[in-house]
């Protein structure tokens, strides 16, 4: 016998599947948007579409249509007159946001990112990143050699690092270190708000040598407590510091990889340093997880994956730490750990 909330149960279960198939319509719509400048152009205007087409130099049937759909994901606002604003969601698009995820939108919905995610089973089946079997070459290999993409990508981590600044300031106390080395800190985000807070903290910002491109060669004359090294972590990091900092560092690599810049970390640190590893743990099974979408992020992209508190743990004990305690935010989670 049918009940009447079966249809209803039904529906809902359904529903939820749609969503989830048609997700990459959500990505695809959010990176047309932000490549044809919509977010910015609104700001916080309330435009008719004509207005808004023509600032945007696009077609206004198909623009609207756009804007309707992106307004059912309560990006934009559909006013009865046909103008559209940007609803509070919507204000995170534009680039001058502080909290912006423009360049992230950029970035996921860029042909070269979401074209290996098309051979995810070949991923699955041969144990491999599907971006090497799409490209013909690692994701930072290919990076390296297409600039324009290297530069969404790195505006992206920078936007990424700005989200989580406050979460990681609120939640750790870095008062009673005197210089850390920020390791594959790319631009510097995390370090610069670090030493922001603590007016006596040094600071090194240590990456390869591309990540410093651009950066004029008196930088050091308007930020006297951070110096830029440039290195590579595989092969060593610089001496001389009591906090050694990994954000979102070692879930892009395998374990063995991860390993190896852990070992040349323990070959530096003093027997008082301390090493943070900033990353997004998994939570436990059969629960809403963000790290597990990431997971297979990393899986499509690189050799990395997310882990488990207690797969830090092995890892930083094989490297020579002992992990002390975790630290958890809303969306990272700050792994503390010591020499052995």
């Amino acid at each position: 016998m049918t009940t009447d909330k079966t249809p209803t149960s039904t529906d809902a279960l359904l529903s939820g599947i749609f969503q989830t198939l048609w997700g990459f319509m959500g990505t695809q719509a959010l990176y047309a948007a932000s490549r044809l400048d919509v977010f910015d152009t609104l700001g916080d205007d309330i435009l008719p579409a004509r207005q808004l087409a023509f600032r945007c130099h696009c077609d206004e049937g198909s623009l609207t249509r756009l804007l309707r759909f992106l307004a059912s994901l309560d990006i934009v606002h559909e006013a009865p007159d046909a103008c559209f604003s940007l609803t509070p969601t919507g204000q995170y698009l534009r680039s001058d946001h502080p909290s912006s995820v423009r360049s992230l939108s950029l970035l996921y919905g860029q042909p070269s990112y979401w074209l290996p995610w098309g051979a995810l089973d070949e991923a699955v089946k041969a144990g491999r990143p599907a971006f090497d079997h799409v490209h013909g070459m690692p994701f930072f290999d290919y990076l390296s050699s297409h600039p324009a993409e290297a530069a969404i990508f790195n505006a992206a981590m920078e936007d990424g690092s700005q989200i989580h600044l406050d979460e990681i300031l609120g939640a750790y106390d870095f008062s009673a270190l005197t210089k850390i080395v920020d390791i594959g800190g790319g631009s510097g985000a995390m370090l610069r708000g670090i030493l922001r807070m603590h007016p006596h903290l040094e600071g090194v910002l240590y990456d390869l040598p591309a990540a410093f491109a651009g950066v004029p060669a008196d930088a050091r004359l308007s930020e006297p407590r951070l110096e830029r090294i440039a290195g590579d972590m595989f092969e060593a990091v610089p001496s001389g510091a009591d906090g050694y900092v990994l954000k979102r560092i070692l879930h892009d690599w395998s374990d063995e990889e991860a390993i190896r810049i852990l070992r040349n970390c323990r070959n530096v640190i003093p027997p008082q340093g301390k090493l943070l590893v900033v990353e997004a743990v998994l939570r436990p099974p059969n629960r809403p997880d963000p790290a597990r979408w990431m997971d297979l992020n990393m899986m499509v992209l690189l050799t990395g994956k997310e882990r488990s508190a207690a797969e830090f743990g092995r890892l930083l004990a094989l490297a020579g730490f002992i992990l002390t305690r975790v630290v958890t935010t809303t969306r990272m989670s700050i792994l503390e750990a010591v020499p052995a």
